[in-house]
């Protein structure tokens, strides 16, 4: 899946604890929007560090069990 959709929908990481947006994310293998208010554990190399919002490429996804 592209960074930004075709409708130009883009996906971040909430920091609850920090009470702020974590990482931008994409992923060519996982579709976002099935994931959309759940929780989850997400891992995955970063890039672009130093911008505005550092981007995660999702390698992995794991729902939590209080979803």
């Amino acid at each position: 899946m592209p960074f930004l959709s075709e409708y130009g929908t883009a996906y971040v990481l909430y920091d609850e604890e920090d009470d702020a947006y974590r990482y931008a994310i994409k992923s060519d293998e996982h579709r976002f929007s099935e994931y959309v208010g759940l929780r989850a554990e997400v891992s995955g190399p970063v890039s672009d560090v130093g911008k505005e919002l550092a981007v995660m490429n999702v390698t992995h996804i794991q729902l939590s069990p209080d979803h």
